[in-house]
């Protein structure tokens, strides 16, 4: 099985969103996420909350497609 890991975020808590990308797993998406924090800011649970350089906040998790779709109720 594939799995098929989405990367969603918001920025200043805003609405909601999801990446274009689709990550194979979930440590491919935690180090994408931390390629941009420039720091290791993903936890565990593969949620993270970091400020950008230019103040920015990101918050949002690496989540598998079925796990958001059960959350969601899609």
């Amino acid at each position: 099985m594939i799995l098929e890991i989405l990367l969603v975020f918001s920025v200043n808590n805003g609405h909601e969103e999801i990446s274009d990308r689709i990550f194979e797993s979930h440590r491919e998406c935690a180090e994408f996420v931390n390629m941009l924090a420039q720091d290791d800011v993903v936890n565990s649970d593969y949620g993270f909350r970091f400020v950008s350089n230019d103040g920015v906040l990101f918050d949002g998790q690496c989540i598998s497609q079925e796990d958001y779709s059960l959350k969601k109720g899609i």
